[in-house]
């Protein structure tokens, strides 16, 4: 069979296998859209319910009616995640999430509609600057300001109900909420998020004070103006710090891991890291090079940036076991091996991720960082110690591969997938490159022959990358090992320099042979 006809089989392999994982993506798994579905009918019954308070007077007319409400509210919000936020519907704890604060909002805003105040203030009740907040953390700020939009329409609905009804409270409280949401730009600790709610409270003040003027917001004298503005700052103020207590509870609850925590992560040195450079500084190094590899290519088909470099930097825990066991810690450590059967030698290294994962757990690091520490190397071979097994053999002795590989579970996501290839073609690169490169098409090569047996080793048939995503993955792995090891303009020599050392050494040279000489002639 002639090189081309194989090449043409394994890009047809490959094709197939890649079409197959796109099918299969886009087909309707109802088991899952079952659940989603009882969800949100259970959702829509607790809305109602919530609604109808205080149960009088209910007719079949008031309860249609309230149902169909939800209906359209509902339907509102399910087209704009369809057209807007497509990837929200994968994560149903997220939207469990919005879906239990606008509980919460609307339950507040009917408690504060049956309350005996003379005017009904919302601000008191709902607390949409702290959901707000909390959306801008989890979500992202673009999210946060429609979902802040949503509650506060939902919140509306029910203050029409009431009997005085004045539209100035829940303007002021969406503005104070909006703007919080704006402040959460560029947060690198929840321990500022004090400051973030003080900004919406003063935002608040600003608005009542300017309402007043305008004779629109009715206050008795400027005391009770000061009064109103004392309170909306220390309101924004609570709120902010009680945001920074509620968030670990829902990450916990809710098993998020929200970027706030990444940040954390990987700002404050962690103490796992501290030890990862004590006792396997090679390894440090490895990570820290794959982190960049992998968070530029992730960037680069607008999967999560911040993810996959915390996820990186915490997936190879477990080789802090035993880090004389792994090259980049121990030059020498083929010698240990060497004592050791390729069964056992190769039940070491695939020890490190089941390592990883209790250390990770013990740590109470997020969830999502344990995908990154078992997809790295997903179910694939160690293929050193397997071949090495395959020559050791006696005759009519089997070796079996499913020996030699990784537990898995594959990569489960676009990020750990990718971190997968950024760990392979780096220490490859390291290995194979350290004298420098031969062609400038080596590393493209490279890049892409570990692609491509990943693909046939079917190590991303559990993710949603595609083959344009992988294209652009191969481009900016390319780009970050070029950086590395692109080749070097050789300096030239001072000629002078190399003359002046040619003089030394004859002259050293004219020394020596009259010493020679000199000697020569004593002894005669």
């Amino acid at each position: 069979m002639a090189a081309q006809d194989i090449v043409d089989q394994r890009l047809e392999l490959i094709e197939q296998r890649l079409g197959e994982t796109e099918r299969a993506q886009r087909r309707i798994d109802w088991s899952v859209w079952s659940v989603r579905l009882a969800v949100v009918g259970t959702f829509a019954l607790l809305m109602l319910a919530v609604l109808l308070v205080p149960y009088t007077g209910l007719t079949p007319a008031v309860v249609g009616g309230n149902a169909l409400l939800i209906a359209c509210f509902a339907a509102m919000y399910l087209f704009y995640v369809l057209r807007f936020r497509p990837a929200f519907l994968q994560d149903g704890r997220k939207q469990i999430l919005f879906g239990a604060s606008l509980l919460i909002c609307v339950a507040g805003a009917q408690l504060a509609r049956n309350s005996e105040l003379g005017l009904l203030r919302f601000e008191w009740f709902v607390p949409l600057m702290l959901f707000g907040i909390v959306y801008a953390v989890v979500f992202d700020q673009r999210f946060a300001m429609d979902a802040t939009l949503f509650a506060a329409v939902a919140v509306t609905l029910v203050a029409l109900r009431a009997e005085r009804f004045d539209p100035l409270p829940v303007l002021v409280l969406l503005v104070g909420s909006l703007t919080a949401v704006l402040f959460t730009n560029n947060l690198r600790s929840r321990y500022k998020l004090a400051m973030v709610g003080l900004a919406g409270g003063a935002a608040q003040s600003a608005l009542i004070t300017a309402l007043y003027l305008a004779g629109a917001w009715h206050a008795a004298n400027w005391i009770e103006l000061a009064s109103w503005i004392g309170v909306s700052l220390a309101r924004g103020m609570v709120l902010g710090v009680l945001a920074t207590f509620v968030l670990p509870v829902l990450e916990r609850l809710f098993n998020i891991t929200t970027d706030l925590r990444l940040i954390e992560l990987l700002e404050r040195e962690h103490p796992l890291l501290q030890m990862m450079q004590e006792r396997a500084p090679g390894t440090y190094q490895h990570t820290r090079n794959v982190a960049n590899f992998t968070k530029r290519a992730v960037e680069a088909i607008g999967g999560n940036g911040l993810l996959a470099e915390v996820g990186v930097m915490f997936h190879d825990l477990g080789k802090m076991v035993r880090p004389e066991y792994f090259t980049e810690n121990e030059p020498e450590s083929k010698l240990l091996h060497d004592r050791l059967s390729p069964m056992m030698s190769a039940m070491i290294i695939i020890s490190h991720v089941s390592d990883g994962i209790l250390i990770a757990r013990k740590h109470k690091l997020p969830s999502a960082i344990e995908d990154f520490i078992t997809g790295h190397h997903g179910t694939s071979t160690v293929k050193y110690f397997y071949y090495k097994a395959k020559q050791q053999a006696k005759e009519g002795e089997t070796i079996l591969e499913s020996q030699f590989r990784y537990p898995g579970p594959k990569p489960q996501t676009k990020e750990a997938a990718i971190s997968a290839i950024a760990d392979h073609v780096e220490a490859t690169a390291r290995s194979r490159f350290a004298g420098g490169l031969q062609h400038p098409d080596d590393l493209r090569n490279m890049v892409r022959e570990t692609i491509t047996a990943k693909l046939l080793d079917g190590q991303f048939d559990e993710c949603d990358i595609t083959r344009q995503e992988l294209a652009k993955v191969e481009d900016s792995l390319v780009k970050s090992l070029a950086a590395m090891y692109h080749h070097r303009v050789k300096y030239l020599e001072d000629p002078d320099a190399k003359r002046r050392a040619e003089a030394v050494a004859m002259r050293e040279k004219y020394r020596q042979e009259q010493a020679q000489r000199r000697e020569k002639i004593l002894t005669q």
